[in-house]
């Protein structure tokens, strides 16, 4: 047996593409803030599925090590919620 099929092997890389997608609709219907959070979600969905799923699972997500692909995902992350939050008036 071969394994999950291409799709399914980049499932997860899909829900963060489809995040950052959202992201700039959610911009210019709502607010800089709601595309900001859908931003930011997408990149802490992406280091937690590359912290918690095996290799195989996150094609799309394999950058360097497992270590540093999660750290710089949650610290862009939660950088990018906080800018999105202190923008004012938005």
């Amino acid at each position: 047996m071969e394994g999950p099929s291409l799709p399914v092997r980049r499932i997860a890389f899909l829900v963060v593409l489809l995040l950052v997608a959202a992201s700039l609709p959610l911009t210019l219907l709502f607010t800089f803030k709601a595309g900001g959070a859908a931003l930011a979600l997408a990149a802490v969905v992406g280091g937690t599925a590359r912290a918690v799923l095996p290799d195989y699972l996150c094609l799309g997500l394999l950058v360097r090590s497992r270590q540093q692909d999660v750290l710089t995902m949650f610290v862009l992350g939660i950088a990018v919620a906080l800018l999105a939050w202190k923008v004012p008036g938005g």
